[in-house]
């Protein structure tokens, strides 16, 4: 059984070894920041993953038109709100590439909306997370 928990406690923390294969965190050590390939893990640019409600998209929407002005659509489709990241992205100064998806697709039915950037600079990230917690953005 224990095998078990420190196999999940190393996915949980995120120790890979060299090799591909999970190890135990005593086993490996963190290389120094910047000396890893565009295909380490370790140093690959981060990804911003949220998943959010309505009340949290909300803000994110109110939050993307305050920055982008009222001439702007209401990013209210997951389309539209992948225009309006992106665009947000650029006016930040940062760079990205915005995904998002609506589950379920219904109408009327509870929602949770997942905003997903790969390759996202860590401050336009914490800017972005700011804004769905209501905080808004600042330039």
């Amino acid at each position: 059984m224990w095998p078990v928990l420190t196999r999940t406690r190393d996915r949980l923390m995120h120790v890979i070894h060299p090799a591909g294969t999970v190890a135990t965190a005593r086993a490996v050590t963190a290389p120094a920041l910047g000396t890893g390939t565009a295909a380490d893990p370790v140093t690959a640019a981060p990804d911003l993953v949220l998943t959010m409600g309505r009340v949290d998209l909300e803000r994110l929407v109110t939050a993307l038109q305050g920055l982008l002005g009222p001439d702007v659509a209401r990013p209210d489709t997951p389309a539209r709100l992948e225009v309006a990241l992106a665009t947000a992205m650029q006016l930040l100064g940062g760079a990205g590439r915005p995904r998002v998806t609506r589950r379920p697709p219904g109408l009327y039915s509870p929602e949770a909306w997942q905003v997903r950037v790969t390759s996202i600079d860590p401050a336009v990230g914490d800017a972005i997370r700011g804004a769905a917690r209501g905080l808004g953005f600042s330039r």
